[in-house]
């Protein structure tokens, strides 16, 4: 079958008529109260098919949003202070390492290191000696 289209946009053989009782049947209404009426209808079922975020938090007791909010301001403050000490064991980490360069490089030393751990002098028959052979 080969369909031509003319300029109009119908067919070689359109039917006027036919053309006109279907844009009679499929023509918007123009009634203001139907659209009123379908919007209505379709906000109800968008309402019921998904409510909102906020719809659940009208079935909480206040006591419910009391505990919610101190469990949260617990963790904001557990989080915040496991920031602060890491920070401060950075801080000083960093303070540490500044010095012992500071006084690495005012000392001439020869292959030498520098500790701040004291070393131990063990009894000759401590049996501690054999667990940590450097401390003699």
């Amino acid at each position: 079958m080969n369909v031509t289209r003319n300029d109009n946009g119908h067919g070689p053989d359109a039917d006027p008529r036919v053309t006109d009782l279907l844009r009679s049947h499929y023509a918007a209404p123009q009634d203001e109260t139907y659209w009123h009426g379908l919007e209505e209808r379709v906000l109800m079922h968008i309402n019921v098919l998904r409510p909102s975020w906020w719809s659940g938090f009208g079935e909480f007791r206040t006591a419910d949003i009391r505990n919610v909010g101190l469990i949260a301001a617990t963790i904001g403050l557990l989080v915040a202070g496991a920031t602060f000490v890491r920070e401060a064991e950075r801080n000083a980490t960093a303070r540490e390492m500044a010095q012992r360069a500071a006084v690495e490089s005012a000392l001439p030393l020869n292959d030498a290191t520098l500790t701040s751990r004291v070393r131990v002098r063990l009894p000759e028959d401590a049996p501690e000696r054999y667990l940590h052979p450097l401390d003699y």
